[in-house]
């Protein structure tokens, strides 16, 4: 098998036993069990508990990101940036629940210098949809309301970002339009948001 392959497995299986039990409580052997190894061909990838959550949560960081970047490349407008911002955190969410679980919960038991790694790729984040709040703002609001705000939508799309909310990526489409005209504007105002998101946005073709 090959070594990325053979690491993917690992993660795989080390993400799981994360999400499912918590990082202390995850056994070291059954995440070597799980992914197919004994203990000691699973020592000979990885140095150990921390290594994994590291690797857990840096990979899962990278992904989330890239697929964030790659649904802004199709968004034209602040309102689009927002819906892919919303629709690409619950897809992932969905696709990768127990990594989504660990990034939440499990980041900050790392140890230095590692923890400092993975809080800049969880700023990097949170800067994207702090910058596409800023572009949406009429208002002028302080970087501090700003970052509230991102901070309360990043959170409420964590907790839906998941079954039973969620039964599809589909679902997370049709969701992000619900969630985007809440947050654009508010319970008591109806909108046409849904029928306006480009289909980039939607998982759809690029506009021309």
């Amino acid at each position: 098998m090959a070594i990325e392959e053979r690491y993917q497995g690992i993660l795989r299986a080390a993400t799981d036993g994360f999400a499912r039990r918590g990082f202390h409580q995850a056994s070291i052997r059954e995440i070597a069990r799980a992914a197919g190894l004994s203990l000691a061909g699973l020592y000979h990838y990885v140095g150990g508990k921390d290594e994994l959550l590291f690797l857990v949560l840096d990979r899962s960081l990278d992904t989330l990101i890239a697929a964030l970047d790659k649904a802004l490349e199709g968004a034209r407008t602040p309102e689009g940036k927002l819906l892919a911002l919303i629709c690409t955190h619950l897809d992932f969410g969905f696709q990768h629940t127990a990594a989504l679980k660990v990034i939440n919960r499990d980041w900050e038991l790392l140890g230095e210098p590692r923890r400092s790694e993975v809080a800049a790729k969880r700023r990097a984040y949170l800067d994207r949809g702090l910058a596409i709040l800023r572009e949406l703002d009429p208002h002028g609001r302080s970087g501090d309301e700003l970052l509230s705000a991102t901070n309360l939508l990043l959170g409420m799309l964590n907790g839906i970002a998941r079954r039973p909310f969620l039964q599809s990526s589909e679902d997370a489409r049709l969701l992000a339009n619900e969630v985007g005209a809440l947050f654009l504007y508010g319970f008591l105002e109806r909108s046409t948001v849904g029928r306006e998101v480009p289909a980039s946005v939607l998982g759809g073709e690029h506009d021309d």
